[in-house]
């Protein structure tokens, strides 16, 4: 059966049919984007079914920046056609406005690309970028791009960034910073084109903490693209890209702490972790990481079977917190008393090291504090 939210630990059909009723939307937004390239009969007649919640499902996809995956998988399927009419037709369009903005993303990275090549860098490829590239993964060419990830040498990073700004990029305000803030990041203040909607972050480091990023590098084993005139460009293998994904989805942007699901993100991972099945050494990877990741990472995989349907890896023993932790996110995505209080609570977490920097951000930036309540005034008003 294809997979429903939470099916692997209900294991009862009624259970699983129980709850298409009562979270339908994500139950059926999850259920058409399982990695199967066929539609189970559930599916179908819920697909059929004249009182099935479109405008939730959509909005659902949306929210999840999944609108386009969602249409190439139900093509995939072979269920597009069975959709509504009006649904098919919102599905179709948004699908080939986002492959247009592709083509767009594609051209600057291989522009971006050649540029870097003639000061003889060779950058190193990330996250979205790497899905711009041809047979990245099934339904990679329906991913939406929210940037450029492109990684350099260190040492390099002013020479880099002085070419894009030749090509017409230029600093996007992050908001006021401490003097020699932003390098301490693992990527450069975010760079927009003058004249397109292509929006560019040289790294420094894959991940922010230098300790993951070592732990990354010491196994990454790339390839070399080369680009359609334009020239050469390095791309991580599958097992450094899973972990890349992990690390930045559940740890970085701290998804695990605030029980998000980041279906965009967990799609990637999960298409990845298919396409790699029987050629990913699963302990070797496991050992790239942390030991205080493990278990957050046996989580994540079971968020990938439980949500898309990927078959959990034997070789990696899974988490005893695993099905608590899909129900708190079922309950974080379905109810937002709970998404609140989990927001809050990241937020405590984080208060205590901000309260402690903010001395010495009045004292070095006397403008922090007039541009932060000016920020928060213009959000509170938009």
């Amino acid at each position: 059966m294809c997979l429903v939210i939470g099916a692997h630990w209900l294991g009862e059909a009624a259970a699983v049919s129980r709850m298409m009723t009562d979270h339908a939307p994500l139950a059926i937004l999850c259920a058409c984007l399982a990695l199967e390239d066929v539609g189970d009969d559930v599916i179908v007649a819920t697909l059929e079914r004249a009182a099935t919640h479109w405008h939730a499902v959509c909005w659902l996809a949306g929210n999840h920046l999944v609108t386009p995956t969602l249409a190439g998988a139900l093509q995939r399927k072979g269920l597009f056609d069975r959709l509504p009419d009006e649904v098919r037709e919102y599905l179709a369009t948004l699908q080939a406005l986002n492959r247009d903005r592709n083509r767009m993303l594609r051209e600057q990275l291989f522009a971006i690309t050649g540029q870097l090549n003639r000061l003889g860098i060779q950058p190193l490829l990330l996250k979205g970028a790497i899905a711009l590239l041809p047979d990245a993964y099934p339904g990679a060419e329906d991913r939406v791009m929210g940037d450029l990830d492109i990684l350099v040498p260190e040492a390099r990073l002013p020479e880099a960034i002085a070419a894009v700004t030749a090509m017409g990029y230029r600093h996007w305000d992050e908001g006021v910073l401490l003097p020699g803030e932003s390098e301490t990041w693992h990527h450069f203040p975010a760079l927009l084109h003058s004249d397109l909607p292509v929006k560019l972050e040289l790294h420094r480091r894959i991940v922010d903490d230098p300790a993951d990023d070592a732990r990354l590098r010491a196994g990454l084993e790339s390839r070399i693209v080369t680009m359609p005139g334009a020239g050469e460009a390095r791309a991580p293998d599958i097992p450094t890209r899973l972990l890349h994904n992990f690390l930045h989805a559940q740890i970085v942007d701290r998804h695990r702490r605030r029980r998000e699901l980041n279906l965009r993100q967990l799609y990637e991972f999960a298409a990845l972790a298919q396409a790699g099945a029987g050629k990913l050494c699963w302990p070797e990877l496991l050992a790239r990481l942390r030991p205080r990741y493990h278990a957050a990472l046996a989580e994540y995989l079971a968020q990938a079977e439980g949500w898309l349907g990927l078959t959990y890896p034997e070789a990696i023993p899974r988490s005893p917190h695993a099905e608590r932790e899909l129900w708190l996110i079922r309950q974080a995505q379905t109810r937002a008393n709970w998404r609140r209080l989990f927001a809050a609570v990241d937020y405590l977490r984080r208060l205590p090291p901000r309260v402690a920097r903010l001395p010495l951000r009045l004292v070095l930036t006397p403008a922090w504090l007039p541009a932060k309540l000016k920020s928060l005034r213009k959000n509170r008003d938009a």
